[in-house]
């Protein structure tokens, strides 16, 4: 198996700006100390698993980053086929005390991962108002000097430094490990900037 692939953040093109994750932690009160779907250099939070280290294999996280006392982890897996065993994961992590993790994926309210495993385990489901904007700012600024993409499709964000494509799907957070009531919820991102 290629984990290398499990991972959404090994294409930049769909790791999480950051100011999408500021404003996730900020909305939700939270204090992120673990990222389990990264790379090194896409990380959100002092705490990572990267492919390498592959979050399938802790049990309990809390052993393996034992200078913690709890973690909140905010997650942005893989957008394929392999997003409903990374979520099952976490779901599993939450089952410790002093585990909450919210989800960053697509609002795809009609599958089984939505209606097996999000609905019956989840405390919270915030959907996000609009569409996000995802990529590094180095996947952004190489994109923006690309002519042409690949099988040499004309790229119409050519020489448009500073402008973003929204994602194509809708997105929520769904929050796990939690214990409160149920809620239902929105989340609103500020307008994607570029600052460099």
């Amino acid at each position: 198996m290629n984990k290398d692939l499990m991972f959404s953040s090994n294409n930049q093109q769909w790791a999480t700006r950051w100011n999408t994750f500021h404003s996730i932690e900020e909305q939700l009160g939270r204090s992120y100390n673990l990222d389990p779907c990264c790379l090194a250099e896409t990380s959100k939070c002092k705490n990572f698993l990267t492919p390498e280290q592959d979050m399938f294999t802790l049990n309990n996280p809390l052993e393996y980053f034992d200078k913690e006392s709890s973690l909140q982890i905010f997650m942005n897996p893989e957008y394929g086929r392999n997003q409903k065993k990374f979520v099952e994961k976490v779901v599993g992590w939450c089952e410790y005390d002093s585990i909450a993790a919210d989800v960053l994926i697509p609002a795809r309210t009609d599958t089984a991962l939505y209606h097996d495993i999000i609905l019956p385990k989840a405390t919270s489901i915030r959907f996000v108002r609009g569409r996000i904007t995802f990529g590094s700012d180095e996947y952004w600024e190489w994109l923006w000097e690309q002519e042409t993409l690949e099988g040499g499709k004309k790229n119409s964000l050519f020489g448009k430094h500073g402008k973003f494509n929204a994602a194509p799907f809708p997105s929520m957070v769904v929050s796990f490990g939690e214990d409160k009531p149920f809620e239902y919820g929105t989340i609103v991102l500020p307008k994607e900037k570029y600052n460099k």
